[in-house]
Parts: C-alpha cells; structure tokens; sequence
C-alpha cells in the first residue's frame, strides 16, 4: 500500500476574532484530506497586523520551519487567502510549498475535473487567480531579455512576457469556453420552449444533491461521499406524484469563500439555475454549522442573480440526528421539508410540496390570436397548455396556462374581461 503524502494544517485568527472557528477548522481538515494527504501536524496563528512579506508573523514562520524539517511534509496549508508574493515566501523560507485556502479549492477542482469544459474551466481560474500576482513570480523574472527576431531595441523584462502570455491564454481559452456556453445557452432555450418546469438543486458541497437527484428521478448519477465529488451540471427528468413531469438540474456544490475567479470560470455552469422555477437548497441537517453553510449559499445566489427564484429549503439526511433535533428543528424551520435521500424518507412530502409551489407559478388566460399570426398559434400549442378553443370571427380564442415567464411572450394577445 502507497504512503500517504504528508501535510502541515495553518488555522489563521483574523483580526478582530479572539477563537479559531471550530467548524471552518475542520472542514478545511476535510478539504485536505479530499486530496489523499495526511495531516501530520496542526498550528494556529492569531493575526493582529498582517505582514505584508509573509501574512504569518515571523516566529510562526520559523514553528512551521522547524516543523517542516522534522516531519518533512509535502505541502503547507494555510486557511486564509494570501497573495502570490506571500505564497512564493513563505514556500521559500519553508522548503516547501505554501498553499492556501482558494489554491486548495483549485486542487480539488483539477482532480475532480472530468469533461473538456471542466478542465477548461479550472485552468483559466488558475491564471485569473494568478495574474494580479504575476509581477512576483520567479527571481529571474526582473531581468532583460533581448527583443524579439534579433532586431534592435533595449528588449523587454521577462515579466512584461510571461504576462502577455497569460493573457493571451486567458482570452484563448475564454473563446472556447464561449462556444462550450452558446451550445449549453441552445439546450437551455429548448429546455424552456418545452414549458417543463425546470427544478435547480443547489446546495452546500457534500449536502447530498446527487443522491436526492436519485432519489427523485430514478436515475444513477454519481455519487461519493467527499466535497465536490462532481463538478458536471447533471439534468434529469422525473415525476411528481401525478403526471407532472419536472427537469431537474443538480449543479456544483458552494463552500464558504468560494474563490471569485472559480465562480467566473464556472458561471456558464452555474447559470442554469437562473432558468429555474424553483430552487432547492439541499442542507446537511447532521452537521452543527448547517445555520452558516445556508447563509454560505445564500450568498452566493445572490452573487449569481438568483435570489429571487422561489426556494425551498431541504434539510437532509435526517436518519443522522435524534429524534429529539429532528423535532427541535421542525419546530425552528417550520417552511423547510425534512428528509433523508439515502431510505426515501419524506421524499413523497417533497414532491408535494415542489408540485405546490408550482400550481403558484401557473398562470392562466384567455389571449386572442388573429387568423394571420399563425406562428403565434403554433407557439401557444408548443410551449403552453391549451385548455380551451374557439374560432371567432376575428381570430381564434385560446386558454392557455403555463409558466408566468412562458406566458409573457402572449401578453399582447391577452384578452382580460
């Protein structure tokens, strides 16, 4: 059996807080180990005035130093955001390199990435994270190199090279990413002519999304208990009860101080939850800090321009708590649905409630259609439910109900009474 690769744990006391947050600290453990490494030792840094050379004070960095050669670990981490210069520092006065919380992130998001867009999507982060810093990359990076097919000139600094490579990169693979997101815009757009309605599971990472995506459509999407376990937009149809019949779209898990540059390469992605009716924020009731990992998603539905799509919350895997929490929390959470994925329980109550939420979404009218707007005729026959039909003399009279964004595009034709 393979020796694990070892690692060094930083937990970093911002200015202004007196404790290390107990949960941050071990989901930051968690994110670690996703990586198959084994924390052999663990500091803490209090920081009242961050240094701008090394962020840590000068006695840490010389604990992790001492640590660093009698553990000989293969990475540092650190749980704080530092700059490349800080980075490259400390991972120079250590031996070893210094890592911090959004680069994790990033490592996990390359392991993780399977499709051609994923990976894609990793490497233009990892330059965006990396080209505000780029001006402290290597020593040599400072000196003159001569112009370019030997003509005459006082050259340029590698820096100034190694740059414009960067961002030649960055708009190549922007292009790419560009034409991944119009043919993932196309299915979209025949996603909301279909007028079914289109479900968005959202949620903490490791909440249980993809299992709850099972669970309700019947289908076999992959599913591993670690953070981030798939990094692909799954979309699947299922059923509701009745014959109700809804898309449901189980999008990449949140964490808290989601890096920017990751929320950017993946907003083609992430943007399939603005097309949705309703959205599910899925909650792993069995973890203590499940109050700021709700607030954690919240946060970035509001970054993503979503915060206005219906939403129910969903605490699950409740065959993990007490009977007692379970009812303190129903008491506490009176609007939320409470389930497990994993045995179905409280499932059939969800769908319920999904299809309640619905009927509230529906709306319905009556609209007049000249005998020479053909298309719009056919439009209404496509993308809505035609409930009743009358040929008049000055056009042909539908009801029609569907989905209030659907229904807008008759607005003109509405006949109100």
């Amino acid at each position: 059996m393979k020796e694990q690769d070892k690692a060094i744990l930083v937990e970093i006391v911002e200015p202004g807080k007196r404790e290390i947050s107990l949960d941050s600290f071990e989901e930051f453990r968690t994110l670690i180990q996703t990586l198959d490494l084994e924390i052999v030792a663990e500091t803490t840094q209090i920081i009242k005035q961050p240094n701008y050379a090394f962020f840590i004070g000068k006695g840490k960095l010389n604990e992790i130093k001492q640590i660093v050669k009698l553990l000989e670990p293969k990475y540092v981490f650190i749980n704080t955001t530092l700059t490349y210069l800080q980075l490259k520092n400390i991972s120079t006065e250590i031996g070893v390199p210094c890592i911090d919380r959004a680069h994790l992130i990033l490592m996990i998001f390359s392991m993780r990435a399977k499709t051609r867009e994923g990976k894609l999507q990793i490497e233009l982060s990892e330059l965006k994270m990396r080209l505000p810093d780029i001006v402290h990359n290597e020593k040599f990076l400072d000196q003159q190199v001569g112009s370019e097919l030997g003509l005459k000139g006082p050259g340029e600094k590698k820096i100034e090279v190694r740059r414009r490579f960067v961002e030649r990169r960055i708009k190549v693979l922007e292009k790419k990413l560009l034409v991944i997101g119009k043919q993932r815009e196309l299915r979209r757009k025949r996603r909301r002519k279909n007028n079914i309605p289109i479900i968005a599971i959202v949620g903490y990472t490791n909440s249980g999304k993809s299992m709850l995506l099972n669970r309700i459509t019947l289908s076999k999407a992959y599913v591993e208990n670690m953070l981030f376990s798939t990094l692909d937009t799954l979309v699947r149809k299922g059923s509701l009860n009745d014959d109700t019949e809804a898309l449901f779209v189980d999008t990449i898990g949140f964490i808290r101080d989601f890096p920017h540059p990751l929320i950017y390469a993946f907003h083609s992605t992430l943007e399939e939850v603005l097309d949705a009716w309703i959205i599910l924020h899925v909650v792993d009731v069995s973890v203590p800090d499940f109050r700021e990992k709700i607030d954690s998603v919240g946060e970035t539905l509001l970054e993503l321009k979503a915060s206005h799509i219906p939403r129910i919350l969903i605490f699950n895997k409740t065959d993990k708590i007490s009977d007692e929490k379970l009812l303190q929390y129903k008491n506490l959470f009176k609007e939320a649905v409470f389930i497990s994925a994993l045995n179905g329980e409280g499932i059939n109550d969800l769908k319920d409630r999904i299809r309640k939420e619905l009927s509230l979404l529906f709306i319905r009218h009556t609209i007049l259609v000249p005998y020479t707007e053909q298309n719009i005729l056919a439009m209404a026959y496509k993308e809505t439910r035609v409930l009743e039909r009358r040929d008049g003399e000055d056009g042909v009279y539908l009801t029609i109900e569907g989905f209030k964004g659907n229904m807008e595009k008759f607005k003109q034709f509405f006949v109100f009474p």
